[in-house]
């Protein structure tokens, strides 16, 4: 996938007001902000930052969608998160200098804000609130990536599409005791998520559905026996 160019921001919408981040900063600091960035629109699939650019502004997420993602040594692509409008991502390259430690590609249509990383280690001296938030979210993070290296690293590849499909499902509302997946991904997406390919994807979930674990309705999938799918996970 080709790097592009962004196209610049057509001056609407450009307000931060509603990045999570900027919530402790006062009203008249989150308007000199706005004046301080540059704001960018990226097409689908283009890659905003990439691994060992770098490039050390921070990126305000307006509108749209972006994922983050690593790389194993053999190009397999991993999904590390998800974030939509409100969020922001970059700051470790901001703080540290370093280069991007991976990949922030747009899932649609995104209108982005950047900050300029002297602007930011401005921004946390004068705003301690900001610090304190971008350190519970370090924190948030850690957790999450133990878990997930803990995954990656223990469980054969089956185990680890059973334990996406746990982690992306949620009680049915119906209340017959079954768990839902809405819409599942494609393929391709869950192996992203964890770290297999498409072909263990295909097997894991054809697997659990000859043995009545899970079954197909349109574009969801119905944990029919979620006991029996955490079982397979510990095994």
């Amino acid at each position: 996938m080709n790097k592009k160019s962004p196209n610049n921001g057509n001056g609407s919408g450009r307000t931060l007001k509603k990045i999570e981040l900027l919530t402790e900063a006062p009203p008249e600091i989150v308007a000199d902000l706005e004046k301080k960035c540059r704001w960018l629109n990226f097409d689908q699939n283009q890659i905003i930052v990439d691994r060992d650019d770098e490039s050390t502004d921070v990126y305000f997420i307006i509108s749209g969608k972006v994922k983050v993602m690593d790389f194993l040594a053999d190009d397999q692509e991993i999904a590390l998160a998800e974030l939509g409008p409100g969020a922001s991502f970059g700051e470790l390259s901001a703080m540290d200098k370093s280069k991007r430690s991976a990949r922030v590609t747009a899932l649609e249509p995104t209108v982005m804000a950047t900050l300029s990383s002297s602007d930011f280690r401005r921004l946390l001296m004068d705003v301690p609130g900001i610090a304190i938030m971008l350190l519970k979210r370090f924190a948030a993070l850690i957790r999450t990536l133990n878990t997930r290296i803990t995954a990656l690293s223990t469980m054969t590849p089956h185990q680890r599409v059973y334990y996406e499909l746990i982690r992306m499902s949620e009680p049915n509302p119906q209340g017959d005791g079954t768990w839902l997946i809405h819409f599942l991904p494609k393929h391709e997406e869950i192996a992203s998520w964890s770290g297999t390919s498409r072909e263990d994807v295909a097997m894991a979930i054809g697997h659990l559905a000859r043995e009545g674990i899970v079954g197909r309705k349109h574009k969801s999938l119905i944990i029919k026996d979620h006991d029996r799918l955490q079982l397979l996970l510990n095994l």
